[in-house]
């Protein structure tokens, strides 16, 4: 029961989000089975798939997932994202500057690569201040993907807001 309670909680969240923003990104864990994306997109911890308020087709966000027409490469696909597959979301423009974390969702392998990269810096950041990302290449302005692990910079680009 708590597991339906922390998805209602983390889609109450996301739909603020969207609709106080108008256009994020999303993060999603594309490696569970129950994620119906191409399936070429099929395996990235993190792919990266922007939602915008102007978007001809409707955006369902429900208690358990994330459902919507996206277009990928000119071609629409019927996309079904479950909640806890969504992992962070952020205003592209502000680079995960005011954005959310979901730390539970955080993939291991995310995980890995981030510890991995601060064990190599100096700063210590806490969890989350460290990730940044570069923007991705846009497909038919419906969704942008993008297989690349957000990673650390030299510098401070911006926090995530880390939810428990």
């Amino acid at each position: 029961m708590s597991i339906e309670l922390a998805g209602a909680a983390k889609a109450r969240e996301l739909r603020e989000y969207f609709s106080r923003h108008g256009r994020i990104y999303i993060v999603v864990n594309t490696t569970g089975n129950d994620v119906l994306v191409p399936e070429y997109l099929h395996g990235d911890p993190a792919l990266r798939l922007v939602l915008n308020v102007r978007m001809p087709q409707h955006i369902r966000i429900t208690d358990d997932f994330l459902e919507s027409d996206l277009t990928f490469s000119g071609s629409p696909f019927h996309c079904v994202i479950p909640m806890q597959a969504i992992w962070a979301a952020y205003m592209p423009e502000q680079q995960l500057e005011s954005g959310i974390l979901w730390e539970d969702d955080v993939p291991e392998t995310i995980r890995s690569v981030i510890k991995a990269v601060r064990g190599m810096g100096d700063d210590g950041d806490e969890a989350g201040d460290a990730i940044s990302s570069e923007s991705g290449q846009d497909h038919a302005g419906s969704a942008i993907m993008d297989a690349d692990v957000p990673s650390p910079s030299g510098r401070r680009v911006g926090h995530l807001r880390v939810v428990k």
